[in-house]
């Protein structure tokens, strides 16, 4: 009897730690999937600001408002029982986390104007902001990535700066445009941490939702502060609006795997973004050709930067790989 006992035990265990690992394999790929939106969300925001002549408090914000919106919409009785039960804690929570997010897009989107899309991504999502995550979250969260998701962060990062950096004019000069886009990652760090810290006890779509709202009427209060809000021509609104697709579907694929497969390891995936952006990029000259898009200047550099950075998410995979050998078939 204790061994029957014992292997109903042993057989719940091994169903648990199945399921664990399926789910972890899943919310890889919605990190993945958020890189890939967020990717041509980018290149969008290159166009609009180049062509469109967009103004940068207005890109900012309208998409992000538009987008919050379609979140909060989705359920708007479990939006309704957020904000109730958010709590007094975790409402000041959520205003810094806006705060540090509406400031890092604001940084972001400028970086993109003055440097590009690429390097943006190198700077930012492709290298300092994993830094950052990495360490807030071993200190605010208690996250620790393994040996083998360490190896592999690291060739993933290695792999998206290599794709990136123009050998040519690698130096120690650095710009307004590089700058921001390194400020703009610690601000975003701080919001991820502070996002993951929440989504342990609230729901995702109504929190995505409330963040990005109030993030972009932060934006908009900020830009109508200094005066430097310009409004568009007519035919701009409807881009300003279809932009608002990208950073809903965008933070709702970010924020889910957050408190499922941590901050850290989520921010590494996402620093596939970069190598995504070129992607994107070279699908948009391949269109229009006619594009103002800067493109990395090495196509040899960026095709070994992705093989090394794949190699990274093949480590980061390999983990889920051996989990499953060790627990054996599926029991049907």
């Amino acid at each position: 009897m204790p061994t029957v006992v014992a292997n109903l035990y042993g057989k719940a265990g091994d169903s648990v730690a199945r399921k664990n690992v399926d789910t972890r394999s899943k919310y890889v790929m919605v990190a993945l999937f958020s890189a890939l939106v967020v990717a041509f969300e980018s290149v969008s925001i290159e166009g609009a600001l180049n062509i469109a002549d967009i103004d940068l408090f207005l890109v900012s914000s309208v998409p992000s408002i538009i987008g919050g919106l379609i979140l909060m919409g989705i359920y708007p009785k479990r939006t309704v029982a957020f904000t109730r039960n958010l709590g007094r804690r975790g409402w000041l929570t959520m205003l810094a986390l806006c705060v540090f997010a509406a400031v890092g897009v604001i940084l972001w989107f400028d970086a993109v104007s003055r440097i590009g899309a690429s390097k943006e991504a190198l700077l930012g999502g492709g290298s300092s902001e994993v830094l950052f995550v990495v360490i807030l979250s071993a200190a605010f969260l208690s996250e620790r990535l393994t040996r083998l998701e360490g190896i592999g962060s690291v060739l993933v990062v290695v792999g998206v700066f290599v794709v990136l950096v123009n050998i040519e004019s690698v130096g120690l000069t650095i710009g307004a445009g590089e700058v921001e886009a390194i400020v703009s990652s610690l601000m975003l760090g701080c919001s991820v941490v502070m996002a993951t810290s929440l989504l342990k006890t609230h729901d995702l779509t109504p929190l995505s939702g409330v963040e990005l709202l109030l993030s972009g009427i932060l934006v908009v209060v900020i830009g109508a502060a200094a005066g430097m809000i310009v409004l568009p021509e007519p035919s701009a609104w409807m881009i300003l609006i279809l932009l608002g697709l990208f950073p809903a579907v965008g933070l709702l694929t970010y924020n889910a795997p957050l408190p499922k497969i941590g901050a850290s390891l989520t921010s590494v995936l996402f620093a596939l973004n970069g190598i995504m952006t070129v992607g994107v990029q070279l699908l948009v000259l391949s269109v229009v050709p006619d594009a103002d898009i800067m493109l990395p200047k090495n196509v040899l550099l960026a095709v070994l930067g992705g093989a090394i950075a794949f190699a990274g998410v093949y480590l980061l995979n390999k983990r889920v790989e051996r989990q499953k050998a060790k627990l054996g078939p599926r029991l049907t």
